[in-house]
C-alpha cells in the first residue's frame, strides 16, 4: 500500500474507531440496556466472537479500570493503547512531513510473518475467545 493510501485508511480508520467509541457513549447514557449485540457471530450463534467486548473494554480503559477492561476482554486494552497512540503518530507525521508510521507499519508486517510471532497472537486470540465463552456461561 503507498503511503498516501496508507494515511488515509489509517485516518478514516481512527475516525471511525472514535465516532463508534463516543457514540457507544452516548447509547449507553441515553439508552435502556435491550441486550442488543451488533456482533454477527454472536447474532447468529448465540455465542461471543473473541472480540466481543472490546468496545466496553475501552471505555472501561479509558476511565482508569484496567483491571475491569482486562475482565471485559483483554483486547480492549491493546485497541485502547492504538487509539491513544495512533492519531498522535499520524500527526507527528503530518507536521513533521515524515512517514514513520507506515515505514513502522511495513517492519511490522514484515516481522509478524515469523511463525515465532504469529503462532502466539493466533493463540492469545483462541485464548480470548475461550475467556469470553467461558464469561458468557
Amino acid at each position: 500500500m503507498k503511503p498516501k493510501t496508507f494515511y488515509l485508511f489509517i485516518s478514516l480508520f481512527c475516525c471511525a474507531s472514535w465516532g463508534w467509541l463516543l457514540g457507544f457513549e452516548h447509547f449507553r447514557l441515553h439508552s435502556s440496556p435491550v441486550g442488543v449485540t451488533l456482533c454477527p457471530i454472536k447474532a447468529v450463534t448465540g455465542y461471543p466472537c473473541p472480540s466481543c467486548g472490546t468496545t466496553r473494554s475501552v471505555h472501561t480503559f479509558f476511565g482508569g479500570h484496567i483491571s475491569e477492561a482486562l475482565w471485559v476482554n483483554p483486547l480492549g486494552i491493546v485497541a485502547g493503547l492504538l487509539l491513544a497512540v495512533v492519531p498522535l503518530w499520524l500527526l507527528h507525521d503530518a507536521l513533521r512531513r515524515r512517514a514513520s508510521l507506515h515505514k513502522f507499519f511495513i517492519a511490522f508486517e514484515q516481522w509478524f510473518k515469523r511463525p515465532y510471532v504469529y503462532i502466539p497472537f493466533f493463540t492469545f486470540i483462541v485464548l480470548n475467545w475461550i475467556w469470553n465463552l467461558y464469561k458468557n456461561l
